[in-house]
């Protein structure tokens, strides 16, 4: 009778290691479980932004066709054809403004690049000018203004403020001077005197703030530049205006109310139309100092033929970004070439 207990006992404990051991399973499984929950969560969510990132992304190609086809269509146009302006349907166009498509949205930007001053053809005297209204010390610029042309030209020999391979092989880290046309806007960071705060246009203790170099510079223009969608700095730069002459010029071109892009914009529409007003304040001499040696005859245009279009797509607060560069052949054709193109996540 003794042993009874003791073997009750033995079964008690046994039954106690047995719910241990039962407890430690289900918390393993448990965690398993959550694990495996947790991992199928994350993969949902993954596998959901990818689709709503395509989407956003044919959005954006979207997009870009809708310029295109509003590019082509104007240059169809029986009564404005000849000349571009930003009043016009390709650069106002209620279609690239939160338009919706399937689940979501897209925004659509075109930038002319004919209203911008032609980096690979610019004179030291646009250049110069240009550096001057944007507030650059006159012994800056001179070295800026060298050393651009140095950087687009070939050979080993700088001019007086300008540098070449000496000069670049000497900084840390070293590279090479490219010595030919710039291909991006973006290598002027590479030349010498010119600094992030000049290229981005921020504001310093000695300048305020001023528009970007991409703002104000391109290296896909047809050469010249647009009167009709150039800004003031980029048309007194390259017509050597100064701001009473260039002031005269916009209030004809943006209409009564001032504001470019609007219903009462009066554009140029040919060459002669632009020669004949500004012959009315800038003499023979003053506009022959204001050329390139690529257009002897007049440096700027109504008509463009290079655009930048931005384009954002957005499915579900994911955005997708796509920018491409149109070249667009001259009337009769219709054709428009892609001749750059880039893609980023969210919206740059």
């Amino acid at each position: 009778m003794s042993g009874q207990p003791k073997f009750r006992q033995n079964i008690a404990e046994r039954r106690g290691v047995a719910l241990v051991i039962v407890l430690w399973v289900v918390m393993v499984l448990s965690l398993l479980i959550s694990g495996f929950a947790f991992t199928m969560h994350v993969e949902t969510q993954v596998a959901s932004f990818a689709r709503k990132e395509l989407k956003a992304e044919m959005l954006a190609r979207s997009g870009i066709e809708v310029a295109k086809m509003e590019l082509i269509l104007h240059q169809q146009s029986p009564t404005d054809s000849a000349f571009d302006a930003l009043n016009q349907d390709w650069s106002t166009n209620v279609l690239y403004v939160d338009q919706e498509l399937g689940d979501g949205t897209y925004n659509v930007k075109i930038t002319d690049e004919d209203s911008k001053i032609p980096i690979n053809t610019a004179s030291d005297l646009q250049l110069k000018r240009l550096l001057t209204l944007l507030g650059v010390d006159p012994f800056d610029a001179d070295i800026i203004v060298d050393s651009i042309l140095d950087w687009r030209e070939p050979g080993d020999l700088a001019r007086l403020n300008g540098a070449k391979n000496d000069f670049y092989q000497s900084l840390s880290p070293p590279y090479r001077a490219k010595n030919a046309p710039l291909d991006r806007v973006s290598e002027l960071l590479l030349v010498r005197g010119i600094t992030p705060e000049l290229y981005n246009g921020t504001a310093t203790e000695d300048q305020p703030a001023h528009p970007s170099f991409p703002d104000l510079f391109t290296t896909m223009s047809s050469g010249k530049v647009n009167v009709n969608t150039a800004s003031a700095m980029v048309l007194q730069a390259m017509l050597n205006l100064d701001d009473q002459q260039v002031q005269s010029l916009l209030t004809r071109r943006d209409g009564p109310d001032g504001v470019p892009g609007t219903e009462d914009d009066v554009p140029f529409q040919n060459e002669t139309d632009v020669k004949n007003y500004i012959g009315g304040f800038v003499s023979t001499e003053q506009l022959a100092s204001s050329n390139t040696s690529a257009n002897a005859e007049s440096p700027v245009d109504v008509k463009s033929s290079v655009f930048t279009v931005k384009s954002v797509g957005q499915v579900g607060g994911v955005k997708r970004t796509l920018v491409a560069t149109l070249r667009r052949e001259e009337a009769p054709s219709t054709n428009i070439y892609v001749v750059a193109w880039s893609q980023m996540r969210g919206e740059q």
